[in-house]
């Protein structure tokens, strides 16, 4: 279930406690790089999917949805589903007037490694983002869908979609432009939350996932109360045979890694009955309204919350 775990209730107790647990990380880095143990892999039992699509659909999850997943293969494996069929599955039960939607977030060679992460200067490096080339690192579920026939898959090169259905095309026509964000006016983050997404976890920690979150910066900036929020990136974009140089902003990495107080948005996030969680055959399924996610973020915003300074 959501926040289960010693570690995650400890964290949920104060943001003060994770923004502290999180800084002493950061501060050591360099140092606890290559200290990491593997991590013993839980044992999955669900072997069956349609639990999944079953739950899915006891949430709300109906024909003519538009739905962005958040999904790990890993913990779907056993059901005996490739990759492709999975995203077929999914399809299937939004049918013809759904969408399917994934964060096809993408690593570039150009940029520096976690130990670097916060310090690494991008202003004069063009990085290149090619739209169908570029590696996916968000998971194996989006790298196949990027080569689906009917795929549309945005040009912005940060936290860029990729979708299939009825909105596919239309969520992703207008989002890249000079200066523009990731989760702005125009982006395809912002399309989903105007058109009553659903956003799904299955076998990942959707609050840790949430990238919709931050249309409630993005989208709203003029109200957010942050100051010297975004950076500026240089990107050629590569899409088959057009390419395009853009500046875009980027929201600044100290405040998603020192001041984001993820464990609290999850223990708010149920306390209000926005997020529901449950546990099917040893795989954690999660899913919300993006809607009802943004209109609860901007109540809080005017202090920054869910980050804490």
């Amino acid at each position: 279930m959501a926040n289960a775990g010693f570690k995650n209730f400890l964290l949920s107790l104060s943001p003060y406690i994770e923004i502290a647990v999180r800084k002493l990380y950061w501060k050591n880095i360099k140092k606890t790089k290559g200290l990491k143990k593997q991590k013993a892999a839980k044992p999955v039992a669900l072997t069956d999917f349609t639990k999944i699509e079953g739950q899915l659909k006891a949430w709300g999850v109906k024909p003519g949805s538009l739905l962005i997943a958040h999904a790990s293969y890993e913990a779907l494996a056993n059901t005996g589903k490739t990759p492709r069929k999975i995203i077929d599955a999914l399809l299937e039960l939004l049918g013809e007037e759904g969408t399917l939607a994934m964060n096809a977030a993408r690593k570039f060679p150009e940029e520096e490694g976690a130990e670097n992460y916060l310090t690494a200067n991008y202003e004069d490096v063009e990085v290149v983002y090619d739209v169908h080339k570029s590696r996916v690192w968000t998971g194996v579920l989006p790298h196949f869908m990027l080569r689906h026939s009917k795929a549309q898959i945005s040009r912005f090169p940060l936290n860029p979609m990729v979708a299939i259905g009825k909105h596919a095309e239309e969520m992703m026509a207008n989002n890249l432009s000079e200066m523009a964000t990731a989760c702005g006016e125009n982006s395809s983050w912002n399309y989903c939350v105007n058109h009553d997404a659903l956003i799904v976890g299955i076998g990942t920690d959707l609050t840790h996932s949430l990238t919709a979150i931050h249309v409630a910066e993005d989208a709203y900036e003029q109200s957010w109360p942050i100051k010297d929020w975004y950076r500026v990136r240089k990107f050629k974009v590569k899409d088959k045979d057009q390419e395009i140089e853009v500046k875009v902003r980027e929201r600044r990495p100290i405040w998603g890694t020192l001041h984001f107080a993820e464990r609290t948005l999850c223990k708010d996030l149920l306390a209000n009955g926005i997020l529901k969680t449950t546990v099917i055959d040893g795989v954690l399924i999660e899913l919300l309204n993006a809607k009802e996610l943004i209109n609860f973020l901007r109540t809080k915003n005017k202090s920054g919350y869910p980050y804490y300074l």
